[in-house]
Order: structure tokens, then sequence, then C-alpha cells
């Protein structure tokens, strides 16, 4: 499927909310889903990642959908990353660092060394859940 027609096809999901899955095998497709949780998120959005890497998390569509999501006073975002990227040079933590309602955590080693799995979860109904760390293979649903 082309880039543009799984943009679409995520965008549609994320609007219906109807609980379809929707698998994704590579960095754009994490991209696209990522962006689309933080569109449809209406009050809390918590993420477990290895690095917050910056070809997935530091695109302007996910940092702009980020933000907008923040706009909201009432708005959450908890962030547990296993290795520390909390450089001023990473478009994502620069862009939110400094909102009150954004915590960012460090997951000590030991703990991490355990977890096989990455998620992102919005509003306790949407999610994304990577299975195997290490890849980008994932499945998610709105």
């Amino acid at each position: 499927m082309e880039l543009k027609d799984y943009r679409a096809l995520v965008k549609r999901l994320a609007a219906e909310r109807s609980g379809e899955t929707v698998f994704n095998g590579s960095a754009d497709h994490a991209t696209i889903i990522i962006e689309n949780l933080f569109a449809s998120a209406n009050a809390n959005v918590r993420l477990l990642t290895g690095d917050l890497s910056a070809r997935v998390y530091g695109g302007e569509r996910v940092v702009q959908q980020a933000k907008q999501f923040l706009g909201h006073s009432d708005h959450t975002l908890e962030v547990i990353v296993e290795k520390e990227n909390f450089s001023k040079s990473h478009p994502f933590v620069e862009a939110l660092r400094d909102n009150a309602n954004v915590i960012f955590y460090k997951l000590k080693t030991d703990v991490s060394e355990k977890l096989p799995y990455h998620f992102m979860t919005v509003d306790n109904d949407c999610f994304r859940f990577e299975r195997e760390k290490n890849t980008h293979a994932a499945v998610a649903a709105f």
C-alpha cells in the first residue's frame, strides 16, 4: 500500500474510532499512526518507548499534533523512555519539554531489560503496541 493510501486509512480509522485494527511495519507507518493518535486524543496520552526515535517522533506532523493536543490545559502526556534522549536538539522534546502537562520518565535499566515491548495509549481506548521493541512492527486500534 502506498504511503498516501496508508495515511488515508489510518486517518479514517482514527475518525471512526471503531476499534478496527491496523498494522504497521515501518518507521513511516509508525509516524502516521502516532500523529493520528495525538490528533484523536481527548484527555491523555501515555507512551513507553526506547529513545523517542527522531525519525518517528521528530517529524513535523507528530510534533504539531502533540502541540495541538497539549494546547488544552486539561490534557496530559506521560512519556517513559528506556534510553534518555532529552537533548535540546530533539524536535519532540524541544517543543514539549517546558509544558506543565508533560512528564518525562527514565525507566531503570533492570526494568527496561525485562520489557520486550513498547506501546502508546490514548484516552484508555486507543493504542499502538510493538510486541518486539527493536522493530517498528506494531498493531494499532482507534
